[in-house]
């Protein structure tokens, strides 16, 4: 269905399903974004051990399009608490290793693909600026990558994130202020690249379209099961103005935007970070179809706006 929508390339987060969803691609003539999985911890104690140049090279076995690879996802130090995670030189550093590793054995087998890895915004100054310390990363990345969303820290966690969103999607003021920062910082993320001559690519990005949850099981935790209460028509008409707004700042800076991935295709009532020490229930409510594969939203008409 995604294929038949208009959408052009998908994400994976691992080879492993890279593999797996290899042959509908080549049948659906889709591009995809590759995933590489490396473990934090390891990385910064030694980032040899992340290396893995066979599975790099079973990548280009695989038949489909790659749009990239990115090596690596959110990674942290400190665990995921909101309040202890965080980016350091020392996972900079390291995956900048790796990275340069895997650009050379590329080049000394005659193949070429670019390497990315998925920033988190805490990789970034607030205001969307490099740090120092995460600079040598982006340098050896060929496409500056990052996972932005329009959402407030508060909207990710707790029951109360529903009703944040609900505020999104349906009052004007909240959703022009979270909107316009939003922009703000995507321009300086673009600014950035733009001083390092390399392309953006979202490859995480959109907000949910619940307003609300029911709970179906016994009321204990992890004992009962999160439902979304969705408004479709006003995430439509939100997301429709999501992705104008996105392609207008892109016009500004000539098309530096090279991709876009929404998180995500499907919900997924259970995503891992509703009991986890995230607290994030409304993860469930995050795909462009509901639980069923149901689109939520006219696909190809989104899709006509993001000029695809």
């Amino acid at each position: 269905m995604a294929g038949q929508s208009g959408l052009h390339s998908i994400r994976s987060y691992s080879f492993e399903y890279s593999a797996q969803v290899a042959p509908l691609l080549r049948q659906t003539d889709m591009s995809l974004l590759a995933g590489m999985h490396v473990e934090a911890e390891a990385l910064a104690a030694d980032w040899r051990s992340q290396v893995r140049l066979d599975e790099l090279a079973a990548h280009f076995e695989l038949g489909v399009p790659l749009e990239a690879i990115c090596v690596g996802n959110e990674l942290r130090e400190g665990g995921d608490a909101f309040d202890k995670k965080q980016f350091t030189a020392a996972l900079a550093e390291g995956l900048a290793n790796v990275l340069d590793v895997y650009h050379d054995w590329m080049a000394q087998h005659g193949v070429r693909v670019p390497l990315t890895y998925a920033n988190e915004m805490i990789s970034f100054a607030p205001d969307g600026s490099l740090r120092a310390d995460s600079m040598p990363l982006m340098q050896a990345c060929d496409i500056l990558s990052v996972n932005h969303y329009p959402m407030a820290a508060a909207g990710w966690m707790g029951t109360p994130a529903f009703l944040l969103n609900e505020q999104l999607l349906h009052d004007t003021r909240t959703q022009n202020d979270q909107f316009a920062r939003f922009e703000c910082v995507l321009r300086t993320l673009l600014q950035e690249a733009e001083q390092l001559d390399k392309s953006l690519m979202f490859s995480e990005t959109g907000f949910p379209s619940a307003v609300d949850w029911r709970h179906s099981g016994v009321f204990e935790p992890g004992k009962f099961r999160y439902h979304p209460i969705h408004d479709t028509a006003a995430y439509e008409a939100a997301m429709r103005r999501f992705i104008s707004l996105i392609q207008s700042v892109n016009a500004d800076y000539r098309g530096r935007i090279h991709a876009l991935y929404f998180y995500e295709w499907q919900d997924n009532l259970n995503h891992p970070k509703i009991w986890n020490i995230e607290n994030s229930p409304i993860h469930i409510a995050f795909g462009l179809c509901d639980e069923q594969g149901n689109p939520k939203l006219d696909l190809p008409a989104l899709i006509a706006t993001a000029g695809a």
